[in-house]
């Protein structure tokens, strides 16, 4: 026998648990990206331990790139997907526009992808998560509004439906290096009532699919629906090739 081959246990350092807890909250969805940790002394006395020892905890937390420390602000979820996907491919997207159809065709993949899950896996406060948003664009349609907050909100929604938090984060980093021009879309989207109902009844569909748990349905609705916002992007590109020509 080779002692060599072992090593004593030691028992787990306090701050080692907190750091594990983060992770796995992180990995199960209940910890979105974007989302804010309690505050110190709370979140101490939330997990019963001293503030020192949390402090530790955050500190390696940040150092993993899991956490974000803002002074004055609090401790956020960082959105891992942004580690997945580099600093200078982000600035080619964000700098040639004509690159943007190769990140549509990847966002197209995953989404679709998310439906036909979200139409397994979904929950009755999933489906909560997914409605809010259309109907909250329902009432857009009333004033003439159209909030890009909750047309990402509802896709954001399905992908949570999931349960896998990589699609989330990576869901989430896409909309982030593209929103500058998807602000420009929904400008654009936002001159026509048609246009706008078009948008709300597409996402109603998917909806109604992934409701009834119509795998095949939900990823068609899906498709139908990215298909026709291609188009959109498109014409958008179009205008700006011949604006700059």
């Amino acid at each position: 026998m080779n002692k060599d081959n072992y090593q004593r246990i030691r028992p787990r350092k306090m701050s080692d648990e907190i750091v594990g807890q983060v992770k796995t909250l992180i990995k199960t969805g209940r910890l979105q990206p974007g989302e804010q940790l309690p505050p110190e002394r709370a979140f101490a006395e939330l997990l019963g331990v001293g503030r020192p020892t949390l402090r530790e905890a955050l500190n390696h937390l940040e150092a993993l790139g899991i956490v974000e420390i803002r002074k004055r602000q609090g401790v956020f979820v960082k959105n891992i997907g942004s580690s997945l996907v580099s600093d200078p491919l982000c600035r080619v997207f964000q700098e040639d526009r004509g690159m943007l159809p190769y990140l549509y065709e990847m966002r197209k993949d995953i989404e679709i992808a998310a439906s036909r899950l979200a139409a397994q896996r979904r929950t009755d406060e999933d489906l909560a998560a997914i409605l809010a948003p259309i109907k909250n664009m329902e009432n857009d349609l009333k004033t003439g509004a159209f909030s890009i907050s909750d047309d990402i909100d509802f896709h954001m929604a399905v992908a949570r439906a999931t349960r896998n938090f990589l699609r989330v984060h990576i869901m989430q980093h896409l909309f982030d290096i593209s929103n500058e021009f998807l602000e420009r879309v929904h400008t654009r989207l936002g001159r026509g009532y048609e246009e706008l109902s078009v948008v709300v009844d597409h996402h109603r569909l998917i909806f109604e699919a992934i409701r009834d748990r119509d795998v095949p349905g939900s990823g068609g609705a899906m498709e139908n629906h990215l298909a026709w916002v291609e188009r959109q992007w498109l014409r958008v590109i179009d205008e700006d090739r011949r604006q700059s020509g």
